[in-house]
């Protein structure tokens, strides 16, 4: 029996999730700047054609690292906020992320159903890089599905946002990946929600994604100063390995 190299068993889960997939546009896949992370990812980091959520103490943090690498590539990112939401968007955190404020679209929704029909409408459209979505509550299969078919259709990444902390068994979602960011003791500061503070760095948990075999826990840095994610070893934080 043939053993296979990392990059023949990317090929071939790519070649196999496409043929799943017939209909969904080709539109690559966004790299989340370490290595390790995006080996763990079927086609080698995360889906733009496609929608994933992510939950946890620092998701905020986590949805704004992904909007300032869509700044980056000079697409537009739409943020929609459903007025239940708690939590403010804070210009210098969002800076910190690299977050452009001339490629970034707030929408304040008066109802989830406003929200849902401004992310659907951002998610088709393919001039869009990234449509963020804030929920008070989860949402329904049968939402996420309408979701992950709109950003297929404009192959613009979507992002489900659910504040707070998640146990136990999750919910049906067609969501393409499931993430949990919570923050762990850092020496740096953060700031993201109003104010600074000493939160930047994240236990990253993929809890779910399509056609990975496991799930996997990382424990990661946020670098201002080079506007870019490392693994805390590697930063000089932690001598414990971050990978699990």
């Amino acid at each position: 029996m043939k053993l296979l190299k990392k990059d023949e068993i990317r090929a071939l889960r790519s070649r196999i999730h496409h043929l799943e997939r017939p209909k969904e546009r080709s539109a690559g896949v966004l790299g989340l700047g370490i290595e390790t992370l995006d080996e763990a990812l079927p086609n080698g980091g995360l889906e733009k054609a496609a929608v994933h959520e992510v939950t946890g103490s620092s998701a905020g943090g986590f949805a704004a690292m992904l909007a300032g690498k869509f700044c980056k590539t000079g697409k537009p990112v739409l943020w929609c906020v459903e007025a239940a939401s708690k939590a403010a968007l804070y210009g210098p955190g969002l800076a910190a992320f690299g977050v452009s404020p001339d490629q970034l679209i707030v929408v304040h929704c008066r109802t989830v159903a406003e929200m849902l029909w401004a992310m659907e409408e951002g998610l088709r459209e393919e001039v869009v890089g990234l449509v963020i979505g804030e929920s008070v509550k989860p949402l329904s299969l049968t939402i996420s599905r309408r979701l992950q078919l709109a950003a297929e259709t404009g192959g613009t990444m979507g992002l489900i946002l659910c504040h707070g902390k998640t146990e136990g068994v999750l919910a049906p979602s067609a969501v393409t990946t499931r993430w949990q960011v919570d923050s762990i003791p850092s020496f740096g500061r953060g700031v993201l929600y109003g104010k600074l503070c000493a939160e930047t760095s994240w236990r990253l948990g993929l809890r779910r994604c399509r056609g990975a075999e496991q799930e996997y826990n990382w424990d990661v840095e946020w670098d201002d100063a080079a506007c870019n994610l490392a693994l805390a070893t590697d930063a000089g934080y932690r001598g414990l390995g971050a990978a699990k």
